[in-house]
C-alpha cells in the first residue's frame, strides 16, 4: 500500500467551509468579548508567507496565551533530548545496515549525497538510527534544494512562539515533544523503511511535491495543501487518523477548555484546519463563529 511521503508527512505534522485562500481565522462565541485566532503554518514555507498578514502583530499583543503544536523551547530540555535519542535509536537487530541490501544502500547513499549530505554521516546513521530519522533529514535537504529561498532558521512556528515570548505572552504546546516523537518514529520499522526507499526511488516526484505544497501554502490555499497530503494517503485512513484526525480531536478538547474565557492564538500546521474533523469545523460545531481574516 502506498504510504504518505516524507515531505507530505512533514507538512501535516497539516471538506467543509474552511475556505481556500486563507490561513488565518478569527474564533468568536456569542456572549463573550474574547476573540481568538487560528493560524495555519507549513514547515517548508518562508516566513514571508505570513509576515504579509498585517493583523499578526496585534493578534500576538492581544493574546492571553499562544499555543503551538509543541512548546519549541522544550526541545532544548535535557529530558527531551534524551527522549529524542531514545526514540531515534533502531533495535540492534533492525538497523538499516542489516535490513538493506548492498544495492539499496548504494541507492540511498546516491540520493543522500545528491542533496548535500555527508556519506560518512549516513554510514553511522544506518548502523544506529531508525529509517524515519533519515527520512526526516532527507526531506529537509530535498526541500532546501528545490526551495532555495527557504531559511531553516526562520521557521514560521518557531518564529511565532519567539515573538509571543518577546511580547511577554505565555506559550504552551497542545501536545508534548514525546508524543510527536511517537507519531514520527513509533511506526513499525518495516513501514518506515518502505517510506524511505519509496522516496529514494521517486526522488524527482518528491521534489515536485515539495514545490506544490509550498506553493499551495504561500498562496494561502490550505484546502489545496490538505488535498495534496491526503492524495498521498491512497486509501489508508489509519495514517490520516494518526497524523491528523486523532491529534485534531485532542487539541480541540484543550482549546474548548479555555475558550471563550481567554483570547488564544493557535499556531499549528495548516493541514489540521480544514475538513469535517479539522480544527475549524470542530470549533464551529461547538458553537464558535469562524471568520477568515486574510
Amino acid at each position: 500500500m502506498k504510504k504518505i511521503s516524507i515531505i507530505a508527512s512533514a507538512a501535516a505534522m497539516l471538506f467543509s467551509s474552511a475556505a481556500s485562500g486563507q490561513v488565518l481565522f478569527k474564533v468568536e462565541k456569542q456572549g463573550s468579548d474574547k476573540v481568538s485566532y487560528v493560524l495555519g503554518t507549513h514547515h517548508f514555507a518562508p516566513l514571508s508567507a505570513v509576515d504579509s498578514i498585517p493583523e499578526l502583530p496585534s493578534i500576538i499583543r492581544n493574546a492571553d496565551k499562544v499555543y503551538g503544536e509543541i512548546d519549541m523551547n522544550s526541545m532544548g530540555n535535557p529530558e527531551t533530548i534524551m527522549a529524542i535519542q531514545k526514540q531515534a535509536m533502531a533495535p540492534s537487530d533492525s538497523t538499516l545496515s542489516l535490513l538493506l541490501t548492498p544495492a539499496q544502500i548504494d541507492s540511498l547513499t546516491t540520493t543522500w549525497t545528491k542533496y548535500g549530505n555527508d556519506e560518512n554521516q549516513l554510514k553511522i546513521m544506518i548502523s544506529m538510527l531508525k529509517p524515519a530519522v533519515i527520512s526526516t533529514q532527507l526531506a529537509a535537504s530535498m526541500a532546501a534544494r528545490v526551495l532555495p529561498s527557504l531559511n531553516p532558521m526562520e521557521g514560521i512556528d518557531a518564529t511565532m512562539q519567539t515573538r509571543a515570548r518577546e511580547a511577554g505572552k505565555q506559550v504552551e504546546g497542545l501536545e508534548t515533544m514525546e508524543y510527536q516523537l511517537g507519531i514520527i518514529y513509533g511506526q513499525p520499522i518495516s513501514e518506515q523503511l518502505e517510506s524511505l526507499m519509496n522516496t529514494v526511488a521517486d526522488e524527482e516526484n518528491e521534489g515536485r511535491k515539495a514545490i506544490e505544497l509550498a506553493n499551495a501554502y504561500t498562496s494561502h490555499d490550505i484546502q489545496k495543501l490538505y488535498d495534496l497530503i491526503a492524495e498521498e494517503e491512497d486509501n489508508n485512513p489509519e495514517t490520516l487518523e494518526r497524523i491528523l484526525f486523532h491529534r485534531n480531536d485532542n487539541w480541540v478538547k484543550i482549546l474548548k477548555a479555555e475558550l471563550p474565557e481567554k483570547s488564544l492564538m493557535v499556531v499549528v500546521g495548516a493541514g489540521h484546519l480544514p475538513g469535517e474533523r479539522g480544527i475549524l469545523e470542530s470549533l464551529r460545531k461547538a458553537g464558535y463563529t469562524i471568520t477568515p481574516v486574510n
